[in-house]
């Protein structure tokens, strides 16, 4: 692997001789130790040159991924828990008109989409998130950046895994739970349950229990893996078509089945008026979570620049269309303001065999998500380890270019670990404004790219600037909702107070994007008929930072303090490293 150009201090960098996966020495840089503070660390960018090195390295692979399989993997990854739970636990909040909802919801995510676009086709290497942030913000965002990947990929696949594990515990029946389950700790019942029930640990509705075919699964997937991008290519490519007709058959059965007419009157339509919509609109962003998966896998797709555009909007637009006909048939055959699901609202109408073949249909499919929550992983982990920040053996690859010992760690201790025995499903909102932050890196890195600072800080202004303005709109976003909006739309007078700090601050993030956008100018490079561009920025970007924001502020504080914890102890080990890493080296 050749030296990487980091602009900060490539100078200091040593090298140290390493064997790869064929047994050849190459040469690696060595850990920086110079890594001094988290301020140093803030300044230090990947230059271009370090890029174009990884992709020049990437070795040799007859398995590439065509615009086909990426969109695979990009629907396979989107279209799941959306189209199978949200759409049913919506129906009180909005009723038919959540199907307006997630297209709302898609239009605010295609905001960050641009970002993610424009960025996939100018870096079209692993890493996604980090790789832009250490590109346009620096290292420690893009430390930060790849925190949330794992939040948005590897701790959610575990808990997708333990969710698919309890519906298979429900469609099975008890004595699947007795074989898999082992409970531990102090539990909690329903408010009703019987004394039988009190007695009985199965009966508890906590998450706290040792599962044992949540780790398989995750094994399973994670072996797939390890075994080649051309056995799990074909797996996932299959496993989504099945999922995409599985979601046709359940639309087609529920027009057909259709008992009310839900366009009769605006009441029936949108019996929570304008608050639901909106309120529904913040719920159903979560179900387009994981189109920015392809990104990931840059390295590995043909003729990246083209396709990797194409993939991601595709993927938005599929998802989009395929969650709003889902809405308006679930909307149909359900009955109005209770919450259901495509199984349950089958089974009450009487068509067993419908209700059947979808729980059954969800069952096989759900482990498709797993097996994509796992798939970026190690591409981000090997990126990491490339760049010096965690240990040089999660860089080593087959033949093939799999990530086999990144796979191994992440996936077979890691995330086993993590699917056997924690109770994943308390973090689900913690992932969420893991997933957001990462949405608003991105932008602010586009934002920095275009007007000049390209792996280097040459615009030493514009960084301060774009700061700025990343910190003003998220203040923003949170002000005006949690201080305003959500209390409007709840029937409460806002705080005076935060009416005027919220218009403060949106003005003064108006003004500085204005200011940003007037006086520099944005870099032109000779191929730039060649990359994609993101319309509108820096207007757009900073838009998408706001709404985002203001999705983060939707979700409770507990887990916003959950997530600084998790991330101070990230940061904390990213600090600890080189310290430890040199102590060896000296030792041995």
């Amino acid at each position: 692997m050749a030296d990487h150009d980091y602009n900060n201090d490539s100078a200091d960098s040593a090298e140290e001789e390493s064997s790869d996966s064929e047994g050849e020495l190459c040469k690696t840089p060595k850990v920086d130790t110079t890594r001094r503070c988290c301020f140093a660390a803030a300044n230090r960018r990947k230059t271009m040159d370090a890029v174009i090195a990884e992709m020049e390295h990437e070795p040799p692979s007859e398995t590439k991924l065509s615009l086909i399989d990426l969109l695979c993997i990009g629907v396979g990854s989107t279209v799941g828990s959306g189209v199978f739970v949200l759409t049913g636990d919506v129906l009180p909040v909005a009723g038919p008109s959540a199907s307006l909802s997630w297209i709302f919801a898609g239009a605010a995510c295609l905001l960050s989409g641009f970002a993610y676009m424009e960025l996939s086709a100018r870096l079209p290497t692993r890493g996604s998130c980090y790789t832009f942030s250490y590109h346009g913000l620096g290292e420690l965002w893009a430390v930060i950046g790849a925190f949330c990947i794992t939040l948005e990929y590897g701790v959610s696949g575990a808990g997708v895994a333990r969710n698919w594990s309890r519906k298979m515990g429900n469609f099975l029946g008890e004595d699947y739970k007795h074989v898999v389950f082992f409970y531990f700790g102090k539990g909690t019942w329903a408010a009703n349950a019987t004394a039988a029930e009190l007695d009985d640990p199965y009966a508890r509705t906590d998450h706290n229990y040792m599962d044992l075919s949540a780790a398989f699964l995750t094994a399973g997937c994670t072996l797939l893996l390890m075994g080649g991008l051309s056995l799990s290519k074909a797996v996932v490519n299959l496993m989504t078509l099945m999922k995409v007709l599985l979601v046709i058959f359940m639309v087609i059965c529920g027009f057909l089945g259709a008992s009310q007419n839900i366009f009769e009157s605006g009441e029936v339509f949108a019996p929570g008026g304008i608050s639901g919509v909106v309120n529904a609109t913040t719920l159903l962003f979560f179900g387009f979570i994981g189109f920015d998966e392809v990104c990931c896998l840059s390295s590995k797709a043909k003729n990246a620049s083209r396709t990797m555009p194409l993939a991601l909007i595709g993927t938005l637009g599929i998802a989009a269309v395929v969650s709003f006909t889902a809405q308006l048939a679930i909307s149909l055959i359900s009955e109005p303001g209770k919450s259901s699901d495509f199984g349950t609202a089958f089974a009450d109408k009487g068509w067993t065999v419908v209700s059947w073949i979808v729980c059954l249909g969800e069952l096989i499919l759900l482990p498709l998500v797993v097996l994509l929550s796992i798939l970026p992983q190690p591409e981000v982990s090997a990126t990491m380890a490339t760049d010096r920040l965690i240990p040089s053996i999660f860089r080593k690859q087959s033949s093939d270019g799999t990530f086999v010992w990144g796979l191994a760690l992440t996936g077979l201790i890691a995330l086993v670990a993590l699917a056997l025995a924690c109770p994943v499903s308390i973090l689900w909102n913690v992932i969420s404004l893991g997933v957001l932050l990462s949405f608003n890196l991105s932008n602010a890195s586009l934002i920095n790219i275009r007007y000049g600072n390209v792996g280097v800080v040459s615009q030493p202004r514009v960084a301060k600037l774009v700061f700025v303005i990343f910190v003003s709109a998220m203040v923003a976003g949170y002000i005006n909702w949690k201080g305003i909006l959500s209390l409007a739309l709840h029937g409460k007078m806002p705080y005076l107070a935060s009416f005027i700090l919220g218009a403060a601050f949106t003005l003064l993030t108006v003004y500085l994007t204005i200011h940003l956008a007037c006086r520099y100018s944005q870099i032109h490079e000779e191929n730039q008929e060649e990359i994609f561009h993101a319309p509108c920025v820096p207007f757009i970007p900073v838009l998408a930072i706001y709404i985002n924001s203001t999705l983060m502020a939707d979700i409770e504080w507990k887990d916003h303090f959950v997530l600084f914890m998790m991330l101070g102890g990230w940061l904390l080990l990213y600090l600890l490293y080189p310290c430890l890493a040199r102590k060896k080296s000296l030792e041995v």
